[in-house]
């Protein structure tokens, strides 16, 4: 029986860490958290990245929501307890990240060319400590880190994808958040996208590859 494979999905699974890859190399401003005045005045050289960087982080955020539906669909015959929690929670983590994205125009309107005004600095500084930044920015990060956990501690136990995938996610996790230089974030992004290949392959890989797969000693319910 003939099925429709499903392309749009393996190519949004794809499509986010691609834009995350080259998110990272065209948008350079720091962490969101960095002392006010100093974020500002990066956005504020280099507004012509961030503006593109926004629309990247755009489309880096919102893939996780189909993402997630990938993740819950290969996961669903071996684990699937565990793929429909990671796929929620890395969906969840998606929503929460086009959430934030907005208030990155909003930052470009406090950083024009020529200089940081003063009351731009005051109004990030109080948008920073207000209850809604840490009430968007933990769960989207709690979100994502809890459904990546679980993805990679499903497909250790159940092989639903090739193993070596779980530290290729991981450490591209890791490496790209911002934490470390650009190189190291980029070569991260390089790594995330790398892990993420099996599993667009496996959506269009359709159930024969699932049931291929190598057994697991037990399944995750």
């Amino acid at each position: 029986m003939r099925t429709n494979k499903p392309y749009l999905l393996a190519a949004a699974v794809l499509a986010g860490p691609i834009a995350g890859v080259v998110w990272h190399l065209v948008d350079t401003v720091g962490l969101p958290r960095t002392d006010a005045a100093d974020y500002l005045a990066q956005v504020a050289a280099g507004r012509d990245g961030y503006a593109l960087g926004t629309l990247l982080y755009m489309i880096f955020v919102g893939c996780s929501i189909p993402g997630g539906v990938a993740v819950a669909r290969v996961l669903r015959d071996r684990a699937p307890l565990a793929g429909t929690i990671s796929g929620l929670l890395l969906a969840l983590a998606g929503v929460l990240g086009l959430i934030v994205s907005g208030m990155r125009p909003v930052v470009l309107g406090l950083a024009p060319e020529g200089g940081v005004a003063a009351e731009a600095v005051a109004a990030y500084g109080r948008y920073q400590g207000s209850a809604w930044f840490g009430g968007i920015m933990l769960p989207m990060l709690a979100s994502a880190v809890v459904g990546l956990v679980t993805q990679v501690a499903a497909i250790l136990r159940t092989g639903a994808l090739p193993r070596w995938t779980a530290p290729l996610l991981v450490a591209g996790f890791v490496l790209s958040s911002g934490e470390f230089s650009l190189a190291v974030t980029v070569v991260g992004a390089l790594v995330q996208l790398a892990g993420t290949v099996p599993l667009a392959a496996r959506l269009l890989a359709g159930p024969e590859a699932a049931s291929e797969a190598e057994p697991a000693p037990a399944v995750l319910a």
